[in-house]
């Protein structure tokens, strides 16, 4: 009677696995698509939910019904006591379920035993030995978080076996945050290894420190033998290193399960000296605009905050870490946890050549050389297992590693670093390619190849910074791989389609603009036509019909049908890479043409979506930065608190340069900023204004040399009554798009500008007809709830007389910012009037957040 309960239950097939016998949970698994509180309890009820066999447990989209987000799996299993010995071979026993789409959660009995959230890691989680019920059910359950159009358990049956004992014995390095990052020269630091031992049985182990300089010759070697009881045991190793970084390697090894395993981590760092790396190749297209010097600017005012808010709270805030684990011990944490240093390098070198931050230039010296320090012999630098490599975001993860380390090395002239990225490159040139052996780089990333193709734009650098012809020749073998059979084929779609970015590979926003930027760095490089039209068509259909009205784009990271803008929470709009990435988009097209449209939605994106995604309070970042909602700002790593960072420390390349050898000033903001001009000379000045408060700007000429020189102001699309005097006299401002004054500048000659910001209503369009949303200058307005201390219904608008008054005494601490202006129309259920706050101001007190309006007229 047993065996037919158990055969009811489950079908037990014994087997011999690597370390002995093993039960394969064979037969039908329960699954859902919903999400339950307490599916992981025995007690339970899954009569209702659908069956999978135990051989395909990977679920499809038509099984998914479209949803998105989470998928669950359970099974009801028995372990015979006579499965006992098996336990007793590592004193645990442990359930395989090999890789799982996307993330997962595992829960034995309702007790949650691992967690992963790398689809590229296999599963091994240790089963707690008090929780089995033996000769009794036990029930398995699991939760996985999906964002694509399969979920579940990749191949093969899971089943159930002796802990290995590479998991059996956890390592880990516990040495102090402070000993890791000062510089360990002559110092003497205790480097402990933590071995966890999780069965129940005592082991000898040998366990050796092996240490390094960041070329990888050994320095020295310590070997401890010791005890591993149940629990946490630690070897310590004292030593006082000759130099300022080093390496360090700990190898393991268990003589009883003949195991050997090791460890990494990487202490200290070299003070680096700054002398600025230069590229060996120019361009052949010529910038029109040529940004300013940023180590000559200084940008106060309401930029400037959010400047030193970016550097404050975001950027001296990473935890370096979370985001070179994955690079010290293979595997990474989570598939993309390749992509964030080199992000951070980036940002971090633009905001260093503006501020000169001390404490920044550690952080990088000290990121660079662990970074650098994890490189394998063959060139590779990404976070994945050898038996993955390639896969997935590996591609990816590399492209922003070159980036990163082609940014700090023009920044510091760190050789070192540019050696990393070369030897990056020839690895990615070596392994893909059409010759025998090669790899198809389209395989190799995902979104149809976008995400492995995007690796254009090092590559293009890399060849601008070596002159070696090779990597030139990898960008050509990009450029034809993306019109393969299975490629994303960006340039011919665009160009037969009038640039419909939703028609073009699977419309995923992101990676479609990090190739569309690589395409436009080939362009300046090469001067070759059939590389500009197509991104120029692009960007009009972006601009016409797939922006919002605060300077982002894409739902659910896709590009939407001409017109579609859906700009609530539930809509997952405004991804924070896709703004920044459209921000570097913009401004590349920006310095090849001189073109003031380009500015125009730098603009909007600056002083709306982009800092609104970064919470001036906590320096946290919204993954997605809703229009109607609360903004979701979160201080974990993400692809998005990665990129948005970068985006704000590109704002000096574009507040202020010069166009056609001309100073200009682009962005009107209180500060320095001085033009370098022909035969060395110089001119520089300093702005005073409230911008965007208003529109009163003076500037004062403070270079000591005369200068004869056309000196452009940028007139605003929105700006009205734009007049700017010098020395108390009108000056003609004919021009459409700025105003040229051209006079020899002396030193304290004075320029006043002024413009005024009339309020601007907003349509709708086809996703909000019947609302309305109000502009303010370059500024979208916004309703926060927790200013207002209702939900806003409804709005009437009174005619064409709509005006704001200043409404700044409705703020108080801690909020940051300045401008609220109340709104001479009124709200439904509303006893005061409305209050309106800039949108990248909005939402920073958890605020329900509304741009879009509902309309009733009087």
């Amino acid at each position: 009677m047993k065996i037919k309960k158990y055969l009811s239950i489950l079908l037990v097939m014994w087997s011999f696995s690597g370390f002995g016998q093993k039960i394969v949970l064979e037969g039908n698994w329960k699954y859902a698509v919903a999400e339950y509180r307490s599916f992981s309890s025995s007690l339970f009820n899954d009569s209702a939910w659908q069956q999978k066999d135990a051989g395909s447990l990977l679920l499809k989209k038509e099984e998914l019904g479209g949803s998105k987000g989470y998928a669950l799996l359970r099974k009801k299993v028995i372990i015979p006591s006579t499965f006992k010995p098996e336990l007793r071979k590592t004193g645990t026993l442990s359930i395989f379920l090999g890789r799982i789409y996307q993330s997962d959660s595992v829960y034995f009995n309702g007790r949650l035993i691992g967690s992963t959230s790398s689809s590229d890691i296999k599963r091994n989680y240790i089963l707690p030995t008090n929780d089995i019920q033996w000769d009794r059910e036990n029930v398995i359950a699991i939760r996985m978080r999906h964002w694509g159009d399969i979920s579940g358990l990749e191949t093969g049956k899971p089943y159930i076996a002796a802990a290995p004992p590479s998991t059996v014995f956890v390592l880990n390095s516990d040495t102090r945050d402070e000993d890791k990052q000062v510089q360990i020269n002559g110092r003497q630091i205790d480097y402990n290894l933590v071995v966890t031992n999780r069965s129940s049985i005592k082991t000898g182990a040998d366990i050796t420190a092996y240490f390094y300089d960041l070329s990888g010759k050994q320095l020295n070697s310590i070997t401890k033998k010791i005890t591993l009881d149940t629990g946490r045991n630690i070897a310590r190793f004292t030593y006082k290193s000759p130099l300022p970084f080093i390496k360090v390697h700990y190898k393991v090894s268990i003589p009883r399960y003949t195991l050997t395993a090791g460890w990494n981590d990487a202490f200290g760092y070299n003070t680096v000296v700054y002398r600025s790396g230069q590229a060996v190749i120019a361009d052949k297209v010529k910038d029109q605009f040529i940004p300013a010097d940023v180590q000559q600017q200084v940008i106060k005012g309401w930029l400037g905050d959010r400047l030193r808010i970016n550097e404050e709270k975001r950027l001296l805030q990473v935890d370096e870490n979370a985001i070179l684990a994955g690079f010290i011990n293979r595997p990474g944490s989570h598939p993309w946890i390749g992509e964030h240093v080199g992000k951070f390098l980036d940002a971090s070198a633009n905001t260093y050549r503006n501020t000169g931050n001390k404490e920044l230039k550690i952080r990088m010296d000290r990121t660079v050389q662990q970074l650098i320090a994890t490189q394998l012999e063959d060139g590779y630098l990404g976070t994945y297992s050898p038996e993955s490599h390639w896969t997935s975001w590996d591609v990816w993860s590399h492209k922003y590693n070159i980036i990163g380390l082609l940014n700090y090395y023009s920044l510091s002239g760190f050789k070192p670093s540019l050696d990393a990225a070369m030897k990056s490159g020839n690895l990615l040139c070596k392994t893909f390619g059409y010759n025998s052996g090669q790899k198809d780089l389209i395989k190799a990333g995902t979104h149809v190849g976008m995400a492995s193709t995007s690796v254009l734009e090092p590559m293009v650098d890399l060849y601008r910074f070596t002159g070696d012809q090779k990597y030139l020749d990898f960008c050509y073998y990009i450029i034809k791989s993306m019109d393969q059979e299975n490629g994303p084929k960006i340039i011919s779609t665009l160009n037969a389609t009038a640039g419909r970015v939703d028609k073009t590979a699977n419309a995923k926003a992101y990676e479609m603009l990090s190739n569309l930027v690589g395409i436009v760095k080939l362009y300046k490089l090469t001067a070759d036509q059939r590389f500009l039209t197509p991104v120029l068509l692009a960007w009009k259909n972006i601009v016409e019909g797939k922006l919002y009205i605060t300077g982002t784009a894409s739902s659910f990271e896709h590009f939407k049908e001409e017109g579609v803008l859906p700009a609530e929470d539930k809509d997952h709009m405004g991804e924070g890479c896709v703004t920044t990435t459209w921000l570097q988009f913009n401004y590349h097209l920006l310095c090849i043409t001189g073109e003031m449209k380009y500015i125009d939605e730098l603009e909007r994106s600056v002083y709306n979506h982009l800092t609104g995604a970064e919470n001036p309070q906590s320096g946290c970042v919204s993954y997605y930065t809703p229009l109607v909602g609360a903004k979701p700002y979160r201080c974990v790593i993400t692809c998005c608190m990665s990129s948005i960072p970068r985006g704000i420390s590109m704002i000096p390349l574009f507040a202020n340069g010069t166009m056609e050898g001309k100073p200009s000033f682009l962005f009107y903001r209180s500060g320095e900023y001085t033009a370098m001009l022909a035969g060395q000379k110089k001119i520089s000045f300093n702005m005073t204004t409230d911008f965007p408060v208003n529109g009163d700007v003076s500037i004062t000429v403070i270079s000591a040399q005369p200068s004869k020189i056309p000196v452009m102001f940028r007139k605003p699309y929105w700006a009205a009554d734009f007049v700017i005097k010098v020395n108390g006299e009108d000056q003609a401002t004919d021009g459409k798009e700025a105003a040229f004054i051209d006079r020899l500048w002396t030193k304290g000659d004075k320029i006043s500008i002024t413009f005024k910001m009339p309020l601007v209503l907003l349509n709708g369009g086809k996703s909000y007809p019947g609302n309305i949303a109000f502009q303010r200058g370059p500024q979208v307005l916004a309703y926060d709830q927790s200013l207002n201390k209702t939900e806003l219904k409804s709005v009437y608008i009174n005619g064409k007389d709509t005006t704001l008054t200043d409404a700044s005494n409705a703020l108080s601490s801690p909020w940051i910012g300045m401008q609220a202006y109340f709104i001479n129309s009124y709200g439904e259920g509303l006893k005061g009037p409305i209050v309106l706050v800039p949108y990248a101001d909005a939402g920073q007190s958890n605020g329900y957040v509304q741009t879009w309006l509902p309309v009733k007229k009087d």
